[in-house]
């Protein structure tokens, strides 16, 4: 039965539940991860049984051995966590139209779904990784997971270029045209969706750095899509936050990791989400001129710094790292995707067009 949007929103309108629900999840991001650290122990004897690194192209925490039974469990909670996700925001976007133009304050239906949904499989994952432990990550390899997050900051890329553009804050035209960010405005929550919950059934929930940081960020973007039609879904200051945090995982697993910190990785992860914040995150913010210039100077600072010769007071990375240009890998790579996504869609969007004229 459909639901009556006006009726719903006006029920909805002196309510302030989104805010009390995303502070709420902070509490819940917090006190979740001391709990995957605190029962980490638990898990030693099973740590003790892992495979030595071997290398970037190398998952880690995963079993030596591949059991049927495992594995059959852990892929039936995920597509029963990634369908119920689905089916609700196919729900959402039938039922709930009106409030895409005026996020509500309160709590749809849908936000309250979505948030059941997702502590039920948040806490199932736990109680899965300490019997069975293995995650996804024994039957597909770790690009799929480091990928889809990729594509979820490109797909946020376009939603967000009318409002902030995509290079110091000048918007681009084609491909990615106001018609294209419209198709993933309301399209993105499928893809999104997708991206937070096979990575989160990709780990197990052991209680090292790199995992334990990694959930974090998962629990924060649980709490965004779970508020999805409120107030909180679009406010800027938590977009970027998201956005950038990922920034901060990335830089906690490159210097945690042997393999990785021996390289100093962390370099080309700390410059490149930093570029992103300074050069296109932060122009969704209505300051001053000088802030904006102010830290894109920082930001400039803090590369000559890292490139200096520690004889001369700086951090002493090798030149030939900055001849590469490591700290453009990233923004290269995020604003290639979008490009290419958006200009897939602006063809898909133009046949269709041209398909219904005729």
């Amino acid at each position: 039965m459909t639901v009556n949007n006006n009726t719903e929103q006006t029920k909805e309108t002196s309510s302030r539940a989104a805010y009390y629900v995303w502070a709420g999840g902070l509490v819940f991001t917090v006190a979740f991860t001391l709990i995957i650290w605190l029962l980490g122990p638990l898990l030693d004897p099973v740590l003790a049984t892992l495979l030595p690194d071997q290398g970037a192209d190398w998952y880690f925490w995963k079993l030596p051995t591949r059991e049927f039974m495992t594995m059959f469990i852990v892929w039936s909670f995920y597509l029963a966590h990634q369908f119920s996700m689905w089916g609700a925001i196919y729900w959402a976007q039938k039922n709930l139209t009106n409030f895409r133009a005026n996020p509500t304050k309160g709590l749809t239906r849908y936000n309250l779904a979505a948030i059941i949904i997702n502590l039920a499989f948040i806490f199932l994952h736990l109680v899965q990784t300490h019997i069975w432990f293995d995650g996804l990550a024994q039957d597909v390899p770790i690009w799929t997971s480091q990928g889809s997050v990729i594509v979820m900051l490109a797909i946020i890329l376009i939603i967000e270029n009318p409002r902030r553009g995509i290079f110091l804050g000048k918007k681009m035209g084609k491909p990615m045209t106001a018609r294209v960010s419209g198709f993933f405005r309301r399209n993105h929550p499928y893809i999104i969706a997708w991206a937070i919950v096979y990575t989160f059934w990709f780990h197990p929930m052991a209680y090292d750095p790199q995992l334990v940081s990694g959930f974090f960020y998962m629990f924060l973007l649980f709490t965004q899509i779970s508020l999805a039609y409120t107030v909180v879904h679009v406010n800027k200051g938590w977009i970027v936050l998201l956005e950038s945090f990922v920034g901060i995982h990335a830089f906690v697993v490159a210097t945690t990791t042997a393999s990785q910190a021996a390289t100093g990785i962390w370099v080309m992860f700390a410059t490149g989400f930093a570029f992103m914040f300074a050069f296109t995150y932060m122009f969704i913010f209505n300051v001053r001129r000088e802030i904006k210039w102010g830290v894109i100077a920082g930001y400039i600072a803090a590369l000559v710094w890292i490139y200096l010769p520690s004889q001369y007071g700086g951090y002493g990375r090798d030149l030939s790292y900055l001849m590469r240009l490591e700290f453009l890998w990233i923004p290269i790579i995020l604003y290639l995707l979008a490009i290419v996504i958006s200009a897939i869609v602006f063809v898909y969007l133009k046949a269709r067009q041209s398909s219904t004229q005729e």
